[in-house]
């Protein structure tokens, strides 16, 4: 009886940090908790995981030409200022070329 109760906690304990790890906010899923991270939740996530994005290591250039070849090539709508600076900043910042927020593999 005893097992029966403990199993869902443990299962609980064994699996939350592949879903949710360290710095990860659900709401925001592996992008770091920065200023700006709403903002490029929301605008990346209406195409696509944001795990794509994290999952990038671009300098501050490379973003730019990303976000414009979205537009471009993509049909992504146009990101309006202020958000688009927010989100760029964001990006060069948290997923540069160093990839100091890269996520750690999904268990």
């Amino acid at each position: 009886m005893k097992i029966n109760i403990l199993w869902p906690i443990l299962f609980a304990m064994t699996f939350t940090p592949a879903v949710v790890g360290a710095g990860e906010d659900p709401e925001f899923g592996a992008l770091f908790i920065a200023p700006g991270v709403e903002e490029t939740f929301y605008t990346c996530t209406a195409c696509h995981s944001e795990r794509i994005v994290a999952q990038q290591g671009l300098s501050r250039d490379k973003w730019v030409d990303m976000l414009d070849w979205m537009v471009e090539e993509q049909g992504m709508q146009e990101i309006e200022e202020p958000d688009y600076t927010v989100i760029v900043d964001y990006l060069s910042e948290h997923y540069g070329v160093d990839r100091p927020n890269f996520p750690a593999p999904m268990n």
